[in-house]
């Protein structure tokens, strides 16, 4: 067992079985409960299901912290608490997985051997999920390079610098448990109208009301509790959400393959679009 955890204010502890933070349970890192909600009619025998929602996650670590004095022990305990601090959020990293996490408790135990306490950590985790380390990028619209050395330009006939994609239709793939939000980036390399991306599988799209100009970049956001539309030109940032199209759905990633096409009124061909997303995991 190893793990680490990284508070809000940058410090970072890792804990693992050895010396001086022996870590020797991890409890709740593969169990999660849902609330079910049910409609039951008068005289009616059961009952309709309505829907169900999984449960924020508490983990709880357990452990002895192992110096060879009491003076050490005491200064290794201050340092373990200072970190997990109570009232502030952080994030926990186990298995090459991470999740947000807020310190609900942290209490050490006493011992007739003094450089030997205990110590008991619970952390709670309003969103259930594990996030994968790594961020996924797919391209769905950009231009391969063809530029490379040793040069060589025949005469008369010239070279290709850079290949543009002729599909406009991409295939992504969501290796996690349950669906996922992702950030959509339309950047234009020349005035584009109307940028729109499309999951062609269930005609959901995301769609902007507006004219781009050259190095212009619209970010999406369509993760749950962070939805945001913004526009980034030169380096500002303004909100962008009131050229969102009505229609416009936040797409989420389900598993599996996902396809995706992307689209625009004017100038298609001047336009690129990216998309970022992390998988999420329910151990």
């Amino acid at each position: 067992m190893e793990l680490s955890y990284t508070n809000e204010k940058g410090a970072s502890i890792t804990l693992r079985q050895s010396k001086p933070y022996f870590l020797t349970s991890i409890d709740g890192a593969g169990s999660l409960r849902q609330t079910i909600t049910t409609f039951k009619a008068p005289q009616q025998d059961g009952a309709f299901y309505v829907s169900s929602a999984l449960d924020m996650r508490n983990i709880t670590l357990t452990g002895t912290i192992v110096a060879d004095n009491a003076d050490l022990a005491y200064s290794l305990r201050r340092d373990l608490a200072k970190i997990f601090t109570p009232k502030q959020q952080g994030t926990l990293v186990l298995r090459n997985r991470r999740i947000s996490c807020v310190v609900e408790e942290v209490t050490f135990s006493l011992s007739s051997r003094e450089r030997v306490p205990g110590f008991f950590i619970s952390l709670l985790c309003p969103s259930p999920f594990f996030e994968a380390l790594d961020e996924i990028r797919r391209e769905l619209a950009v231009w391969t390079p063809l530029f490379s050395f040793p040069l060589e330009i025949p005469e008369g006939d010239g070279i290709e610098l850079g290949l543009r994609q002729p599909s406009t239709i991409i295939t992504v793939e969501n290796g996690g448990d349950v669906p996922c939000g992702c950030t959509i980036v339309f950047r234009a390399l020349g005035s584009v109208t109307n940028p729109e991306l499309m999951n062609v599988d269930t005609g959901e799209y995301i769609r902007l009301n507006t004219e781009m100009e050259a190095e212009e970049e619209l970010w999406v956001y369509t993760h749950f509790a962070g939805k945001k539309v913004v526009k980034k030109t030169s380096g500002a940032e303004t909100n962008a959400f009131a050229i969102l199209d009505p229609g416009s759905s936040f797409l989420q990633l389900s598993p599996g393959i996902n396809v995706l096409r992307y689209n625009a009124d004017e100038n298609i061909d001047l336009l690129e679009v990216t998309v970022y997303y992390r998988e999420l995991y329910l151990e």
